[in-house]
């Protein structure tokens, strides 16, 4: 019997965040395939968490942060090369920028197989000189990994636009999600409907315009609930406070209890600068909620406008104040977005369906290792 392959994920931070969720879906969907390691800056956190429920060996990596600091990031690139060379993996699975990129350089063209899947590009978040050096710096490093896999269309067409990898090298395997046969049942409509926003409390996440826009005339019968934490929480509930929403707008941390707040709620909101594919709205329209959200990266790919919710621009307080108005003042069309929704995931992101996808990348890349090296031999 052949042994099963060694996989190594690795990613940035091991707190709650999109990367992390993707990275516990997949090495869970893939743990009776491969024998599956993980590594990420701990020692707790929700990716460790996960990891300990699956009995899935967490490796901390004391070095590697979020901000780029030359000291502690020639130490990450040491620690991950020292990691790769005691667990010898075969294939190294790769997921945010800066853990991406150190590892890429730590490993160079090794023997292993390295896929880095992308949750939304650094040079789209930027203006400027910031992003044509973060594209530049992506353009360099591809060459480092067999495949680049975007979790959107529109990030693989942003990536083919900056010339930032071949496109044979890039993929598109869009993020899935568990979701039950059917949503739950909630009734009528409320007359204090209950409003969701899952998200890290920081940049790119817009959640001061949230609070603005709940500000607004027409939607003073929303009551928000914000799940998540972050160094923007006490800007958060100043702007409240100051905009007289304290009755209004609760911040309740991380929670084990998502699925269930979900479940209890009448839509989900994400204003955001910036995104690559959330997996809060995806587990949102799984639960059967009608979703408004920006339309930037993947999020016209999630949410179908006026079908399963509504996308509006960027950074607009009216255009996100007037689509929570039409949700509260049409209940019937917004519990049949949120069916809508929950059907859109079943049929286009499923969770099988994303493992599946991984399993033969994965697969393809070490069978063409392994016909290169009979190539050598003979």
């Amino acid at each position: 019997m052949n042994p099963r392959p060694r996989l190594l994920v690795l990613v940035t931070l091991a707190e709650a965040g999109g990367a992390q969720t993707f990275a516990g879906a997949l090495v869970h969907g893939l743990q009776s395939r491969y024998e599956i390691s993980v590594g990420a800056h701990g020692p707790g956190g929700a990716l460790v968490d996960t990891c300990a429920r699956l009995g899935i060996p967490f490796y901390h990596l004391q070095n590697l942060t979020r901000d780029p600091h030359l000291r502690l990031d020639v130490a990450a690139a040491i620690e991950i090369r020292r990691l790769v060379e005691g667990l010898q993996p075969d294939v190294v699975q790769l997921n945010s920028s800066k853990a991406a990129l150190i590892a890429r350089i730590a490993l160079g063209r090794t023997a292993r197989r390295v896929v880095y899947t992308v949750h939304g590009w650094a040079f789209l978040s930027r203006r400027g000189i910031s992003s044509a050096f973060f594209a530049a710096t992506e353009r360099l490093a591809s060459p480092l990994a067999d495949a680049i896999v975007c979790v959107s269309a529109h990030d693989r067409r942003a990536a083919e636009a900056r010339g930032v990898a071949h496109p044979e090298r890039l993929h598109v395997i869009h993020n899935g999600v568990s979701s039950p046969a059917e949503p739950p049942r909630r009734g009528g409509w409320p007359e204090r409907p209950v409003l969701v926003c899952t998200a890290r409390l920081a940049p790119p996440k817009d959640l001061l315009l949230l609070v603005d826009a709940l500000a607004e005339s027409g939607v003073e019968a929303w009551r928000l609930k914000i799940i998540g934490d972050g160094p923007d929480r006490k800007a958060i509930e100043d702007r409240r406070d100051a905009r007289g929403l304290r009755d209004r707008v609760e911040l309740l941390g991380e929670r084990q209890d998502v699925a269930e707040l979900l479940a209890s709620a009448d839509a989900f909101v994400l204003p955001t600068r910036s995104e690559g594919m959330p997996y809060s709205i995806l587990e949102a329209m799984a639960s059967g909620l009608p979703v408004v959200a920006s339309r930037v990266g993947g999020i016209p790919e999630e949410v179908v406008d006026g079908v399963t919710g509504f996308v509006v621009p960027p950074g607009d307080r009216g255009a996100l104040a007037s689509a929570l108005r039409r949700l509260n003042e049409e209940p019937t069309a917004s519990r049949r977005m949120g069916t809508a929704g929950h059907e859109r995931v079943r049929q286009h992101f499923r969770l099988e369906t994303m493992v599946e996808r991984y399993d033969t990348l994965f697969q393809s890349i070490l069978g063409k290792r392994t016909n290169a090296s009979v190539l050598r031999v003979a």
